[in-house]
């Protein structure tokens, strides 16, 4: 859990700018020698990740073209914007990061020193100052684009066009109105998604500072569930728990006993269903093994998970001016934006990969054209394992799965006959296998293409039972798609020839049939584990695929975080 540095350092600084003055700064040749032995060190003292490589340059330029040598300081005062900049650094929990990280206790505590203390260098103020603009140019580039390059954990994003000017972005950070604070609220990434993640840190943070209700206790006796209506000693615990993150109302009245146990029943179980549709669990009200694991998260732990979010958001490019699909894989959701639109225009569960092996790669890609009953191209490690194998052990499996051995990929390519020699053709690429199609086809009716390395797309399935499910990892690594007719739609919406019937007939008609946008259309593959809807609606998910540890590994680190070539 992070926690605001202490603000008593500060008072001196807040009460009485202009108290500096007392102090006076040596001159400006003295400061710029000792800037100047600072960047050759390229290592500051006063920083808790003394590496500076990437500031050395705006640090010259600031030494160089400040009168004095300073730039949070105008002749022997403090500029208006100091204070202001100590202050926001001292918030950065607000943003969902460690003050400490941005040294701000450190510098509050330093300028207190250059104010009060006697017999203060060049040195002394070149340190202060010059850590001042290192921690305001890191802490505005990690709010704007994060703090660690995705690529290095697996995120296929390019960050290179969101990186900001360190010079320019400090220089507007002091000049312009709002100074730090307002900064922060220009740089950060402009989606309403990030904002309502702002407001759930300040809400979860509020509920961990007001202290960790006792755990619910585990299934005893050879219980392998609770259901509705049955007496049991956690429905107190459980109560509390629910009362605490809002799903069960204040107002609600504690569990009934019965013969003195507490009985699971009434408004609780409606509760805990709440919980589990906002927790990736089954909705079904029945307490067990991994609904209790999930309810006694440490609300820290929550904390943690939305911070992470926080991080991932500001990977995301600019999304205000055209509409993009977004899938969040642990929540096994899609959602459809457009700016032109309120809310979110389209909403479905998707089916994601397996986190055994099949793992749905994250990146960024363009939706090209739609295929309507499409024919299914297995790609070759599902043809080596699956397929030949079984084909070899029974002569029927091909026709049974409506597949065919062919020359070619062409709607007209003749079907060539189950052989073992065709069968080892196939498996040394002389030949290939594919799904014809239809109801039975693994694509479904439709597909989705948005060209890419990973060979990954969306597309129907005739698996609908998988949709019911609240944990939904069961592909190769596409994304299935619970209503692609509805999908379709939206994404045809430009075009008024494809109507929602004339898309059906399409989906049910006797050839494939490629449909091109009229303008690609932005697709987000992306990973985070805690989630705000447009309902204020507050979702977490377990971290399937370990994204999330990986990413506590690398922020780690600290500063200068890695960039991948």
């Amino acid at each position: 859990m992070r926690r605001a540095v202490s603000c008593v350092v500060l008072i001196g600084v807040l009460a009485n700018p202009a108290a500096a003055a007392a102090q006076r700064a040596p001159g400006p040749d003295e400061i710029r020698a000792a800037v100047a032995s600072l960047t050759e060190s390229e290592r500051h003292p006063l920083l808790r990740w003394p590496d500076i490589t990437r500031y050395l340059g705006v640090l010259s330029a600031v030494a160089t073209s400040e009168p004095d040598g300073l730039f949070w300081f105008e002749g022997n005062r403090p500029h208006t914007a100091l204070a202001g900049a100590l202050q926001a650094l001292a918030h950065a929990h607000d943003e969902g990061m460690d003050p400490a990280d941005f040294d701000a206790q450190t510098l509050a505590a330093r300028w207190q020193r250059l104010q009060t203390g006697p017999g203060t260098s060049a040195a002394d103020w070149a340190a202060f100052d010059s850590g001042l603009s290192v921690a305001v140019m890191r802490y505005l580039a990690s709010v704007h684009q994060g703090r660690v390059d995705p690529r290095s954990v697996g995120f296929d994003y390019d960050l290179s066009a969101q990186w900001l000017d360190p010079l320019v972005t400090l220089r507007a950070a002091r000049d312009e109105a709002g100074g730090v604070a307002g900064a922060v609220i220009r740089v950060r990434p402009q989606f309403p998604v990030y904002a309502r993640l702002l407001g759930a840190l300040a809400t979860y943070r509020a509920l961990a500072l007001a202290g960790e209700p006792p755990p619910v206790p585990l299934l005893a006796g050879g219980l392998k569930k609770i259901e509705p209506g049955r007496p049991w000693s956690g429905a107190t615990a459980l109560a509390a728990r629910l009362r605490a993150v809002g799903d069960l109302p204040a107002s609600a009245p504690l569990p009934a006993a019965a013969g003195g146990v507490p009985v699971y029943g009434g408004a609780l179980v409606e509760a805990l269903k709440r919980f589990q549709e906002r927790h990736a669990l089954e909705p079904d009200g029945v307490i067990g093994p991994g609904t209790i694991a999930a309810v006694n998260v440490m609300l820290a732990a929550r904390v943690r998970q939305i911070e992470l979010a926080l991080e991932r958001e500001r990977w995301l490019p600019e999304l205000r001016r055209s509409p993009y699909l977004l899938v969040n894989v642990p929540l096994f959701k899609l959602w459809a934006f457009d700016p032109a639109a309120p809310d979110e225009p389209l909403r479905m569960n998707v089916v994601v990969g397996k986190s055994a092996g099949h793992a749905t790669p994250v990146f960024i890609d363009q939706m090209e054209y739609v295929i309507f009953r499409p024919y299914w191209n297995p790609p070759p490690s599902i043809v080596r394992s699956e397929i030949v194998p079984k084909a070899r052990r029974d002569p029927g499996y091909l026709e049974r799965q409506n597949m065919e051995i062919v020359a070619s990929g062409g709607p007209t390519a003749a079907a060539l006959p189950a052989t073992p020699e065709n069968l080892n053709k196939v498996l040394a690429g002389k030949l290939t296998i594919r799904q014809k199609p239809g109801p039975t086809n693994s694509l479904g009716l439709a597909k989705f293409i948005f060209p890419n390395a990973e060979n990954v797309y969306m597309h129907g399935t005739p698996a609908q039972q998988l949709f019911s499910r609240a944990r939904r990892d069961f592909s190769h690594g596409c994304i299935r798609l619970e209503d692609p007719a509805r999908l379709a739609e939206w994404v045809l919406r430009d075009d008024p020839q494809w109507t929602r019937e004339r898309i059906v007939a399409a989906m049910n008609g006797a050839a494939p049939t490629q449909v091109n946008l009229k303008a690609t259309l932005r697709v987000i593959l992306f990973y985070d584990t805690a989630y705000v809807d447009s309902r204020g609606v507050v979702h977490f998910a377990d971290d399937y695929y370990g994204h999330d540890a990986k990413l506590e590994a690398a922020l780690g680190r600290g500063f200068p975080y890695p960039r991948a070539r």
